[in-house]
């Protein structure tokens, strides 16, 4: 007699569970460190506006001026750049666990208002890089008062 194969999510569930396991532990029981992915580390970013110029602070620990390139374009500024590693896998190092990213970064800002970019100055002290913007007067902002005028006063 023919036995008979059941199917159905929970069947194709647990098959699939039992072979995430065997993946994972593969991959522990490997000698491949743990890299983070491209996209793990994503730095920090306060925007501070402070009336007549918007501050961008960006945390970048452990990157060095020469490895960061700003840029703007509208209102959104975007930072790159590259966080060097001093830890280099060697013949016979196993990485256990590995945390801190190393590798190239890109993050964008939308800003809240209109600047004048040509203007923009940037400094990196202390791993803190600071973007500051003078801001554009937004003129829709500000009521004015606009005199009326008779006939005669032309």
């Amino acid at each position: 007699m023919r036995r008979l194969r059941f199917f159905g999510p929970m069947v194709e569930l647990s098959r699939l569970q039992r072979e995430v396991n065997r993946l994972f532990s593969l991959f522990v029981e490997s000698n491949n460190p743990v890299v983070s992915p491209a996209s793990a580390w994503d730095p920090s970013v306060d925007v501070v506006d402070d009336g007549e110029r918007i501050r961008v602070l960006f945390e970048l620990p452990g990157v060095e001026a020469a490895d960061v390139k700003v840029s703007i374009r509208g209102r959104v500024v975007t930072v790159r750049g590259t966080k060097r590693g001093k830890t280099r896998p060697r013949e016979g190092i196993r990485f256990f666990c590995m945390e801190r990213y190393f590798g190239s970064f890109v993050k964008s800002v939308a800003l809240p208002r209109p600047v004048n970019s040509r203007q923009a100055k940037t400094r990196l002290s202390r791993g803190l890089l600071e973007v500051v913007l003078p801001r554009v007067p937004d003129l829709r902002e500000k009521e004015h008062d606009i005199p009326v005028k008779t006939e005669e006063e032309g």
